[in-house]
């Protein structure tokens, strides 16, 4: 939690020590972190979520469930289920928050969310294929 927003990062460090992650990114680390495929070496995330199940809505969500987010055909955002109608993933950066600094300016760091819909553009969800 708390951890700076980075475009492109997936869990390395800046130079005082902070973890950085992009919302794919955090993704992939979490998924990495639990024996699960690092998809961002050889894939673009867009192929982990065509290999998931889809969960057909929000009261079928289970922890570890994917949230996707963004226009229909274009997702710019996911985030992970963690229970109880929470999200959490890395939020409120973009392409352009490429420093510390720009994270700091913008809030964008890893945070949980108390509602599923804290954005309106939720697209769709997903379970992991190797979650049983």
């Amino acid at each position: 939690m708390h951890s700076p927003y980075r475009w492109g990062a997936k869990g390395e460090r800046a130079a005082n020590g902070a973890q950085l992650f992009d919302c794919s990114g955090l993704v992939t680390w979490c998924l990495h972190q639990v024996g699960g495929p690092d998809w961002r070496k050889t894939h673009n995330t867009d192929r982990l979520w065509d290999a998931c199940k889809p969960v057909a809505s929000v009261a079928d969500l289970q922890p570890r469930d994917l949230v996707l987010y963004g226009k229909a055909g274009d997702s710019d955002h996911v985030m992970v289920h963690v229970g109880a109608g929470v999200v959490v993933g890395a939020s409120g950066g973009g392409s352009r928050t490429l420093t510390l600094e720009d994270a700091a300016r913008t809030d964008a760091k890893v945070k949980a969310f108390t509602r599923v819909e804290y954005r309106p553009d939720v697209l769709g969800f997903r379970r992991l294929a190797f979650v049983s």
